[in-house]
């Protein structure tokens, strides 16, 4: 089984280590690494560094997938074309807009994809978690969904609270699973 690996570039802009443990994971048997393009310390604010996933690109052999602001389709371009990366993964900008890896912006997003992809994530977190447990824990996803309607803020809310998965899908204007 291929293994793979995931690193930033270090522990902050002093401990710049990326060089380094790309060079030991590939040695060491990596099939392939995924670089995110900021520090431990940065966390997700700042740029990502872009040039620093494109060295570790020219010093390895094993594919390498770019993380790091990529939140649209023109920023898997430019960050393919900058980098020269075998892929890109995709974090945050993912949650609550799956479209995304199907190369559609949320201008392109209908309110009726909106409806069905909400009614079928419902459905899987139902399908694995149990109908007690799987509305509350997709509340979450649910949020992100939701800056997508044209809800108010009192109806936004009553979703949000809703009880049972049948009223949580009346209340965005579908009758069911």
């Amino acid at each position: 089984i291929p293994v793979t690996g995931k690193i930033r570039l270090g522990w902050d802009s002093d401990t710049l280590n990326y060089p380094l443990i790309a060079r030991i994971i590939e040695e060491n048997g990596g099939a392939l690494l995924a670089v995110h393009g900021r520090t431990r310390s940065q966390a997700y604010s700042g740029e990502a560094d872009w040039d620093a996933i494109a060295q570790i690109k020219q010093m390895l052999s094993i594919p390498v997938i770019a993380n790091g602001d990529v939140s649209n389709v023109k920023d898997i371009d430019r960050i393919k074309t900058h980098t020269r990366c075998d892929g890109v993964m995709i974090g945050r900008a993912a949650m609550g807009n799956p479209w995304i890896f199907s190369r559609l912006d949320l201008p392109q997003v209908t309110q009726e994809m909106v409806q069905e992809m909400i009614a079928e994530h419902l459905s899987q977190m139902l399908s694995f978690y149990g109908e007690d447990i799987g509305l509350i824990l997709f509340r979450k996803h649910a949020s992100r969904y939701l800056n997508l309607l044209p809800l108010t803020p009192a109806k936004r809310r009553a979703v949000l609270t809703a009880d049972q998965p049948v009223e949580f899908l009346h209340l965005i204007g579908l009758s069911q699973l």
